[in-house]
């Protein structure tokens, strides 16, 4: 097990919780038993572009990298960018992400 490491894990966790919901190849409606970490190893890039005050069509840009270089599918603007917002009005209303900018 992990040591926690508080703000950041929490920063990551949000993401991860997103990354799911944004779910590009549809692992978590269809495959029950998939892997629930499946989109986390992008988790911490978002975090690191987050923390540098990336703006929300940022995030989106980097979710339609994501989905098209490294996964392979064709774009999909509109999902990226409602999960981008997702990200970045929790990130923006979350007192230990706000502190822990520097």
């Amino acid at each position: 097990m992990r040591k926690q490491r508080g703000p950041v894990d929490a920063a990551i966790s949000l993401v991860c919780a997103a990354l799911r919901e944004w779910d590009p190849i549809g692992v978590f409606p269809n495959w029950p038993d998939g892997p629930v970490d499946e989109y986390d190893s992008y988790a911490p890039h978002v975090v690191t572009l987050l923390r540098s005050g990336a703006s929300q069509a940022e995030i989106a840009n980097e979710l339609e990298r994501i989905r098209t270089k490294p996964i392979g599918l064709p774009a999909n603007r509109p999902r990226d960018e409602e999960i981008a917002r997702r990200i970045v009005t929790e990130w923006s209303s979350s007192e230990p992400f706000r502190s822990d900018r520097g």
